[in-house]
């Protein structure tokens, strides 16, 4: 596990706290996500293949690449959800957070849901439906697991990583200006 990449996860989980319902169950499932993106960084096709280009396995013969391919599918989804809700609430009221990282919350959802609406629902995403594929295939590249959601496009998951925490550190802290003002 990267443990800096874990803790850089919880410093920004706290970014989202907006009300006390939400003090300790957002933070706490920002972190739950960080934990499994620290597991799924620097994943690279040594830890899939072995030398004589094998897959690998667990001691229970499951290939580690399916291991790696679940928690990676599972942490879109989770994530989604956050990115999702965060969204909803800053489109109903723009007074959470400042006007550029509202432009940053929509743009990482419309990054999500190019991998997510495949991976729920097994068909590409409106935005894209001329050009992607209903299922977004898995696989491994030069930035780790990722999906190939269309001929010419591969989405790693640690570009969506990437994509999230910088949304989560656009999102100016409410206990800031507090302490500012």
């Amino acid at each position: 596990m990267n443990k800096e990449r874990y803790e850089d996860w919880v410093r920004v989980s706290f970014r989202w706290i907006r009300d006390a319902d939400s003090a300790e169950v957002i933070p706490h499932h920002i972190q739950m996500l960080g934990i499994v993106d620290a597991q799924l960084r620097g994943i690279r096709k040594d830890d899939i293949y072995n030398a004589d280009g094998s897959l690998k396995e667990d001691c229970y013969e499951i290939l580690m690449l399916e291991h790696y391919q679940i928690k990676a599918h599972l942490w879109v989804l989770g994530a989604y959800e956050l990115v999702r809700m965060i969204s909803q609430r800053v489109r109903e009221d723009d007074s959470l957070t400042a006007e550029n990282a509202i432009k940053i919350i929509h743009e990482t959802k419309k990054q999500f849901e190019r991998v997510r609406i495949p991976l729920a629902k097994l068909e590409a995403s409106k935005r894209h439906k001329k050009t992607d594929s209903p299922i977004a295939y898995a696989g491994i590249g030069a930035n780790g697991l990722g999906w190939k959601v269309s001929k010419n496009c591969i989405i790693s998951q640690e570009f969506l990583s990437d994509s999230l925490h910088n949304m989560l550190a656009s999102i100016e802290s409410p206990l800031a200006n507090k302490k500012s003002k």
